[in-house]
């Protein structure tokens, strides 16, 4: 099955009813549709590559052993979304004590020519933000990843927490409350 996941939501809700039977290729195929998607969302919520990967790892396992209890398989990618976007979480949490040891990947290349300080400032504050994001509450640091980083709309980003948009937004209200204080030295 080739093509875009969301164009094809016959094909989705296939591809989980013969999961749920316990059709291992059928999952493996959804997998291959989500892959990409969830490394996504993984990494803009944890900064760094390796951990994104080890993140979605764990939450296609979770996926694979609770895909029984998704009771309207066209919800798949939110239901699939919000097990990578908590799992990622939970791995994040369980940083918190080693903080300062996580590197920040994704370093975009750029044209321009940087000074050595410049880049050492641009590392600094992608450390810095790094930081200040595990201090936000799980829904602040979901919700402001989902639509600050990943540019989700607000409704697919409820749909992905279980909450509702008012919610969402309240949650991002809050996350970007508590960064402008945490990262005011930065802004200035």
């Amino acid at each position: 099955m080739n093509g875009n996941p969301k164009t094809n939501t016959d094909g989705i809700e296939r591809l989980v009813k013969a999961s749920q039977t316990g059709d291992r290729a059928s999952f493996d195929e959804l997998v291959g549709l989500y892959q990409r998607r969830a490394i996504q969302v993984a990494v803009r919520m944890l900064g760094d590559a390796d951990e994104a990967a080890e993140a979605v790892q764990n939450g296609f396992v979770k996926a694979y052993l609770s895909i029984d209890k998704l009771k309207e398989p066209k919800r798949f990618e939110a239901w699939f979304i919000r097990i990578i976007a908590n799992t990622a979480i939970s791995q994040r949490r369980a940083a918190r004590g080693r903080a300062e040891k996580i590197k920040i990947s994704g370093d975009c290349e750029s044209k321009k020519v940087f000074t050595p300080e410049q880049k050492e400032a641009g590392k600094e504050l992608k450390e810095e933000i790094q930081r200040v994001m595990l201090k936000l509450s799980k829904k602040q640091a979901q919700a402001i990843a989902l639509i600050g980083i990943e540019e989700l709309p607000r409704d697919e980003v409820a749909e992905i927490m279980g909450c509702s948009t008012e919610s969402v937004k309240w949650y991002v209200f809050k996350a970007r409350q508590k960064l402008k204080v945490l990262l005011k030295d930065y802004l200035e």
